[in-house]
């Protein structure tokens, strides 16, 4: 049942083992190995915390070419033309084909490779008013993923998303087989956007009746909290008073500790990347936040990827697991520490959650 403590690990299902990223955004080469159900990226800005986690995602939605676009949406730039096609190419080189090759369930192999192409459409376009109309142009972001199963049979999918030049706006897809059903099930929690679908995402916990679950952890942080219902879209929070008041009205942290959670519970067996975990989290909820998440993620099978820089939420983790004294959680957890070299190589230094301990507290900079 939901909420209860279990002594293992369930089957490490779906999870990523490692990952290789080649000519994607600013980074030109970066491997990370060894990785766990939890997985921390560190780093200074700008340094390639948040395209780890963009590739992340393509990695494993590479048979819809739809989010190669998408990508970028989440960042306010809302375009389908060939600017958009290229935005994730290393220095914008469509030349130079992005890569993203790892393993998951500790021997599948999967093999993504992104390319860029242009060529002049086949269709003529007829001259008006004795003006040319010129060549159009047809744009393709081709998308192959190649898997390779564990008896050594492999699958190839081919997909693509289509933009000519006279109608940029508009986009033909290429989409996978429909017999093909994907296995890596993962959310994307952007910093730019992190309560978006709450009130969907939480309808699914409410008709399945596991929102006990979830009250009861923001109870930590909010005792008078009784409960939460979904009227109109919106999500109204029981507080006691004659009416439910708006969610938004208790501001960010419930918010942010629900959509976390709520999160966890949809991609349940699958993969949560969230950006910039801790923002917007008071340093004296951080306990309940990280509580919330070890527990939850161990409970419905997660393998979590999250950003962070901040020096109270990793001394806040240490604490939680220490108190924890289960040497499963301290297994599965893993910090990595970005740098980024003078080649655009993206160095992953990695510590064990038993390093990682050491350096919080003989206070080593690790961020």
């Amino acid at each position: 049942m939901p909420g209860r403590e279990v002594n293992t690990y369930k089957k490490e299902q779906n999870m990523i083992n490692n990952i290789h990223i080649q000519n994607f955004r600013g980074i030109k080469d970066c491997t990370i190995d060894d990785l766990k159900r939890i997985n921390l990226l560190l780093g200074y800005n700008n340094c390639g915390k948040s395209s780890v986690l963009d590739a992340l995602f393509l990695y494993t939605s590479s048979t819809n070419p739809r989010f190669a676009m998408t990508i970028n949406w989440v960042r306010r730039y809302m375009h389908n033309g060939p600017d958009n096609m290229i935005l994730n190419f290393y220095q914008l080189n469509p030349d130079a084909t992005i890569h993203l090759n790892g393993i998951y369930d500790n021997e599948t192999k999967r093999s993504v490779a992104i390319k860029y192409h242009e060529e002049l459409s086949p269709t003529l376009q007829v001259p008006r008013n004795n003006v040319s109309a010129g060549n159009d142009k047809i744009y393709t972001l081709s998308m192959k993923t190649t898997i390779e199963h564990t008896d050594k049979s492999t699958e190839t999918y081919e997909t693509a998303i289509q933009a000519s030049s006279s109608h940029p706006e508009n986009t033909v897809v290429k989409d996978a087989p429909k017999t093909y059903k994907e296995t890596l099930h993962c959310i994307y929690q952007t910093a730019s956007d992190p309560y978006h679908d709450n009130s969907q995402l939480y309808s699914v916990i409410l008709k399945n009746k596991q929102e006990k679950f979830v009250i009861d952890i923001l109870k930590e942080i909010e005792p008078n909290l009784k409960d939460i219902v979904l009227a109109d879209g919106e999500l109204l929070v029981d507080m006691g008073f004659d009416k439910r008041i708006p969610i938004q009205v208790l501001g960010d942290g419930i918010r942010k500790l629900l959509s976390l959670i709520i999160s966890i519970y949809y991609c349940s067996n699958g993969i949560l990347l969230v950006d910039e975990i801790d923002n917007g989290i008071h340093y004296k909820s951080m306990p309940v936040m990280w509580r919330a998440l070890l527990k939850a993620a161990k409970e419905y099978n997660v393998q979590l990827f999250a950003t962070t820089h901040n020096i109270d939420s990793l001394q806040t983790l240490c604490k939680v697991v220490e108190e924890k004294k289960d040497s499963l959680w301290e297994e599965n957890i893993r910090v990595y520490t970005l740098r980024k070299t003078s080649d655009d190589t993206l160095k992953a230094i990695k510590s064990t959650y038993k390093q990682f301990n050491h350096l919080i507290n003989q206070e080593i900079e690790i961020r």
